[in-house]
């Protein structure tokens, strides 16, 4: 365990992610690989990405890379695939990752069990939810929590890529992540922190002490970001393609993950909704789950395809560091195989997919900085300094 890296949100950053980051506090260097302007479910980061960063350095980070827009936004196995593929092209020798029981074996003999294919392809009898995903399940069991997909993924990207990443399960503490709630004493979810947001409390004693402070700053500075101002666009988007030409558009279109008749199903609810959340109410079935609907709504406003989302990342951008975490690109800077940039100008002469990847961030960008009610502009965004802590 010489160089560990973890791949994240920190959406935002809490104890729990805190524990984790102390687990590996060993380590010559720990390289946080964090979601940037959007998050795996489709959803506005709460903040801006630097401020999320400089957090994650303050509670024991050395170096946070952005996992770049449209993977930081994918279903689990384009995110894991795009992380775990980014981080050994940097020399990270470790993966570490929380899981609910911190334990390898039954984690790897999951992943193993993993089948392939196409999540979302629709069932040749049409039954039952969309092609692999049952699949998927059924060949899982009950080996692995649901909150353990993330890591099975991880295992077996590094499996199937081959990568030189040995896997390190840290056993999750406090609150499932998706717990809204949590009982006095205990860690709270990053779900449950953006309830408490949204209802307007106070949550910096929820957050690691040394990281509260720069989370109150870019709270005030920014505001939080909120991915329903989006809605109208989306609304305005899909009726657009129905007025096109119909059904055999949204057949035809190829928008990432909307397989399987969901964006036909989205043009329809379209007409039957007036916001971002009724519309994603009004699209839901069984079938589709909440968060790929959500993806498929981010993905058809950005123009990104299936093929953005098989494209290895071409490039990292820098969103904080200290000390190690700079000597760390210092010692790897002729022997990591994935350029980290500082600067757009940076990425012009690293070829075609590099050109279309920064292109879909510039997207993402502007975006974002509606969902920040514009309190930043994209260009502020596209051009922010990495932090950096002595």
């Amino acid at each position: 365990m010489k160089h560990v890296g973890i791949i994240c949100e920190y959406n935002p950053l809490h104890r729990g992610h805190a524990h984790l980051l102390g687990q590996v506090r060993e380590a010559e260097a720990v390289v946080c690989l964090m979601s940037g302007n959007f998050t795996q479910r489709g959803e506005a980061a709460i903040l801006p990405p630097v401020p999320r960063a400089a957090m994650a350095v303050a509670a024991g980070a050395d170096l946070v890379l952005e996992l770049p827009f449209p993977h930081a936004a994918a279903s689990a196995r384009y995110f894991a695939t795009a992380g775990v593929r980014a981080l050994s092209a940097l020399g990270v020798d470790t993966l570490a990752f929380g899981s609910e029981g911190g334990v390898l074996a039954p984690l790897q003999a999951a992943a193993d069990r993993a089948p392939e294919g196409d999540f979302f392809k629709k069932p040749a009898n049409g039954a039952g939810k969309t092609g692999i995903a049952a699949a998927y399940f059924e060949a899982l069991g009950d080996a692995p929590a649901s909150n353990d997909i993330l890591a099975v993924e991880y295992l077996r990207a590094i499996r199937v890529e081959q990568l030189p990443l040995s896997p390190l399960p840290v056993r999750r503490v406090g609150a499932g992540y998706r717990e809204t709630v949590w009982e006095n004493g205990e860690f709270a979810s990053a779900t449950a922190i953006r309830h408490a947001l949204a209802a307007g409390e106070d949550v910096t004693a929820l957050l690691p002490p040394e990281s509260a402070e720069i989370f109150t700053g870019a709270v005030a500075g920014t505001g939080l970001a909120d991915i329903r101002r989006l809605g109208d666009a989306m609304l305005a988007r899909l009726r657009a393609l129905s007025a096109e030409s119909g059904q055999t558009v949204a057949k035809n279109a190829n928008v990432a993950e909307a397989g399987g008749g969901l964006l036909q199903r989205l043009i329809k609810a379209s007409f039957e909704a007036d916001d971002y959340e009724s519309l994603c109410r009004a699209a839901a079935t069984k079938r589709y789950t909440d968060g790929r609907i959500r993806r498929v709504l981010l993905y058809l406003l950005a123009g990104v395809t299936e093929a953005d989302l098989h494209a290895t990342p071409t490039y990292l951008r820098l969103l904080a560091a200290n000390e190690k975490g700079r000597a760390f690109l210092a010692k790897t800077e002729k022997t990591r195989t994935v350029p980290v940039v500082t600067k757009q100008s940076e990425i012009a002469a690293l070829g075609t997919v590099a050109a279309r990847q920064r292109a879909l961030g510039q997207v993402s960008d502007g975006l974002y900085a509606i969902a920040l009610n514009g309190r930043l502009t994209p260009h502020a965004l596209q051009t922010a300094k990495p932090y950096f802590s002595h």
